[in-house]
């Protein structure tokens, strides 16, 4: 074998090796990665009516997406909003909580891959006056190392549930601010709305925002999605007016419909529009013209010189 055949084939072993190498490095790496994610919960959440001294069931699904087995352990905790942007965090206790009078089956289990388990919570409500809303969450822990090829971490996810129980409740709203940019160039123009729910049970909100000129006219109207506001906590909903060219005050008019009743709160803001730049560059254009005009009908006024 020549000198020259040895090298290219030492090269070629030393290719496919680190092929290999990447391969199976890529490969594990992967599996860990997805194996956290291949856990899925069907509902992510539910709401449910209940009266006092009503026992009730909560089902879930718990599928398993991924290509190996899983051990969870699964356990029944109190939330509360977290944040103003529908984020939540799990509690202890609180005014709200609800794991006191609720039992989990199973407690621990193990999925197959492609395979799903379903969970039942089962709450006793007291016979007591107690209206308004309690909120718990299924929460499903993946034990770190159940599976070959899980990652050393356990990690959770959670299925949430939001009761309301008869009996004195109190649905309320208040809009603590609507805000646009008191000043705008161009559109889009972003619109900020805060929610405060001073009630004892979560409040579903939707609406509609109108914008309108200076005549009066609407020149648009932006949907308000769904929105749960929780008690206690406040919600930032942020949308905005897409229309590009703007000129003049506009008003922003948001109408928000609440509560079992369809409620509702009328609220505005102001903002005024002008293209600076535009107008700018145009009078810089305009008055360029006239003094390009004004020299040209100068030099056909002046008299040549023989």
């Amino acid at each position: 074998m020549s000198k020259k055949t040895y090298l290219l084939s030492l090269a070629g072993f030393i290719l496919f090796a680190l092929t290999i190498l990447i391969f199976n490095i890529g490969s594990n790496f992967a599996q860990n990665i997805t194996a956290g994610q291949s856990i899925e919960i069907s509902p992510p959440s539910q709401e449910l009516n209940v009266d006092p001294g009503q026992t009730v069931t909560i089902k879930a699904k718990v599928r398993n997406k991924g290509n190996a087995p899983y051990t969870l352990d699964t356990r029944i905790e109190d939330f509360t909003a977290s944040g103003e942007e529908g984020q939540v965090a799990l509690v202890e206790e609180g005014p709200w909580a609800i794991s006191s009078w609720s039992r989990v089956e199973p407690s621990r289990f193990t999925l197959e891959p492609k395979s799903e388990q379903e969970v039942t919570v089962t709450v006793n409500v007291p016979q007591q006056n107690i209206g308004g809303g309690r909120y718990g969450a299924m929460v499903f822990s993946v034990q770190a190392g159940s599976s070959p090829n899980s990652a050393g971490v356990a990690q959770e996810i959670a299925s949430l549930f939001l009761l309301r129980v008869s009996g004195p409740v109190d649905e309320n709203i208040k809009v603590v601010e609507f805000t646009a940019p008191s000043f705008v160039e161009f559109g889009p123009v972003p619109l900020s709305l805060r929610l405060q729910n001073p009630g004892n049970v979560h409040v579903k909100t939707t609406g509609i925002i109108s914008i309108m000129n200076v005549l009066g006219k609407k020149v648009d109207d932006i949907v308000i999605p769904p929105t749960n506001v929780f008690p206690g906590a406040k919600r930032v909903i942020d949308t905005s007016f897409n229309q590009k060219f703007l000129i003049g005050p506009y008003q922003a008019v948001a109408i928000i419909y609440y509560g079992s009743d369809n409620k509702s709160i009328t609220t505005y803001t102001p903002f005024f529009a002008f293209p600076v730049k535009i107008v700018a560059g145009l009078i810089i254009l305009i008055a360029l013209i006239v003094v390009i005009k004004k020299y040209l009908n100068k030099s056909r006024r002046t008299p040549h010189s023989k």
